[in-house]
């Protein structure tokens, strides 16, 4: 295949645009060049306070084996690369034993996270109980009460925080129609239809009204649960999530480089 965004302007079968960059082999460039596709917002970093980790080179890459889907086995280089893996890192006591980078991936270079941003979310999530700014037995609407009469009413921030919320949700990554595809658009990861109106997570999540069962039940995977629970952080202290994560992890954790967030 032709060189993904190569020349100027690149040919249209090697473009990386807001309807493909998640899917490969797009995802390639996309996930480290986000920044040129979506709207975010800047987590600066503290370049006078770096947590440094001395690199001592292992010689496990060499010994490790992994058994892969076919039944045999193979070493860790050909699993990075039959996993298409942009980066690795094995730390070990405070010690770098692995580093590994690869389709023009660096170590100062941003990489988008995924759904580990969730547990980031926790983190910041604790600190605020910690400092009494939220209660994890509160619901939702208490925060947010914009959200009476929708599926999150009742829902605490543990619920959230839990997975654990009783909305009636198909978080389907392969739909190409209902909830979830207004979700993305509203989060802006997936491009508007003919002739519809830009949204926003706050006008979106509302809109979920459906339950499934009751809050504080089985496990239930629901990424806007996550969302919610940043707009609750803003509302209760005031402050753009961004900031805050800046100020009480970021920077306080020692990160040598900025990191950036998507926003609706």
């Amino acid at each position: 295949m032709t060189r993904l965004m190569n020349s100027f302007p690149p040919p249209q079968e090697s473009q990386v645009t807001l309807a493909n960059w998640r899917h490969p082999p797009f995802n390639q460039w996309g996930f480290q060049h986000v920044r040129e596709i979506i709207p975010t917002a800047d987590i600066p970093a503290d370049p006078y306070d770096i947590w440094e980790f001395p690199s001592c080179p292992s010689r496990i890459c060499a010994n490790l084996s992994i058994r892969d889907l076919r039944g045999g086995t193979i070493d860790l280089n050909q699993f990075f690369d039959e996993t298409h893996t942009d980066a690795f890192i094995l730390i070990h006591q405070g010690r770098v034993l692995i580093e590994y980078y690869a389709n023009s991936m660096r170590n100062d270079k941003p990489h988008i996270l995924m759904s580990v941003s969730k547990s980031m979310l926790g983190l910041l999530v604790g600190i605020l109980e910690a400092d009494k700014q939220l209660s994890m037995e509160y619901d939702a609407a208490y925060y947010i009460p914009e959200l009476k009469g929708s599926g999150f009413e009742d829902a605490t921030l543990r619920d959230l925080l839990d997975m654990r919320c009783g909305l009636a949700f198909d978080e389907d990554y392969q739909a190409t129609s209902g909830a979830i595809i207004q979700y993305r658009k509203a989060t802006n990861w997936n491009p508007l239809g003919m002739g519809e109106v830009s949204s926003d997570l706050r006008s979106f999540l509302p809109t979920l009204k459906e339950r499934s069962g009751p809050h504080g039940g089985d496990m239930n995977y629901i990424s806007p649960c996550t969302d919610l629970l940043g707009w609750i952080i803003e509302r209760a202290t005031g402050s753009r999530f961004v900031d805050l994560f800046g100020e009480l992890l970021w920077r306080p954790m020692g990160a040598a480089h900025h990191a950036y967030i998507t926003i609706d």
